[in-house]
């Protein structure tokens, strides 16, 4: 049984927004290494658990939960570098520095560019997170590694908390927000965490 408890795991802060990054962050909601991925990862490897092991079966529905409460502290990021970029246009202008542009001739075209790699994000998501990756791609229980062997998913998960770790290090550097720059931080150590 799951609970939703209102309080996230660590308290998301975004001081302003950031459409770019946002969309990089997306990588973390649904792609190939993200917490979408390691929550269904864990909790398909622990039914074979169920039975043999019943102290790791616990275990693997702990990860995957905690996995679940990244998904939404990502989903809330996500959700808050977009804040008033697609609702109302007067508020979206007090806020975000780069929205007179839109006013201009061209400005329209620079604010699409400016959404990095998938230009249609914001239009396509309408200001929150989606179940793709930063490209767009829509996430896949391709990405799940359940091999019904403990020995072999416990090594996938290695490989998976390991990459998590790198990907979140490699966020960091895209961006100079300190409230995004300590979620990543937080996440990322949970990542050693359950690599440990």
């Amino acid at each position: 049984m799951f609970i939703h408890n209102k309080d996230l795991q660590f308290e998301v802060r975004v001081d302003r927004p950031d459409p770019r990054f946002a969309t990089l962050l997306q990588e973390q909601f649904g792609g190939a290494n993200g917490e979408l991925k390691a929550a269904m990862q864990y909790f398909t490897q622990a039914f074979i658990l169920r039975r043999k092991n019943p102290k790791m079966y616990d275990l693997f529905m702990d990860i995957a939960t905690e996995e679940l409460s990244h998904l939404e502290m990502v989903g809330s990021m996500i959700t808050m570098l977009l804040d008033g970029l697609n609702d109302d246009l007067k508020m979206a202008n007090e806020r975000c520095d780069w929205m007179p542009l839109v006013s201009t001739a061209d400005g329209k075209e620079q604010a699409i560019h400016q959404v990095a790699v998938n230009p249609l994000y914001l239009a396509l998501t309408g200001g929150g997170p989606d179940v793709s990756n930063s490209a767009g791609v829509p996430w896949t229980g391709a990405y799940v590694n359940a091999n019904g062997d403990p020995t072999v998913d416990l090594r996938s998960n290695l490989g998976a908390e390991t990459r998590a770790k790198i990907v979140y290090e490699y966020l960091k550097q895209f961006t100079d927000d300190p409230g995004v720059q300590e979620t990543l931080t937080f996440l990322m150590t949970r990542e050693v965490a359950h690599y440990q």
